[in-house]
């Protein structure tokens, strides 16, 4: 993401600096974030997207941060959250992330090419 995009991203309904979410490392570098796309009608919140810089991969920021946003989700009223990730054989990290934090899959999208 770049500061160009996120700057748009943060312009978009329905956006909530309140659930977004960002791990600085001890001398202040971006290490991780994560947002939440709340639909306050419903309840839910929607995570994406979760990143970490890979200097500070496999340090449990990615979960932490998760953690935290899905904390101030339930404080705004949030009764659920979903995650939509990849989470295929050729790209299990997310779904280890996600499963790790409590998810559990509800259904799959199937992408079929001719």
């Amino acid at each position: 993401m770049t500061q160009e995009s996120y700057g748009t991203l943060m312009t978009t309904w329905p956006y909530r600096p309140d659930l977004d979410w960002v791990v600085e490392s001890p001398d202040g570098r971006f290490a991780g974030s994560c947002l939440v796309w709340y639909d306050d009608v419903h309840r839910v919140g929607l995570i994406e997207p979760v990143g970490t810089d890979p200097e500070f991969r496999r340090l449990g920021l990615a979960r932490a941060v998760c953690l935290a946003a899905l904390h101030a989700l339930a404080e705004a009223g949030g009764e659920r959250a979903i995650v939509c990730p990849r989470g295929d054989a050729a790209y299990p990290v997310p779904q280890q992330l996600y499963r790790g934090t409590g998810f559990r899959p509800y259904g799959r999208t199937r992408t079929y090419r001719r």
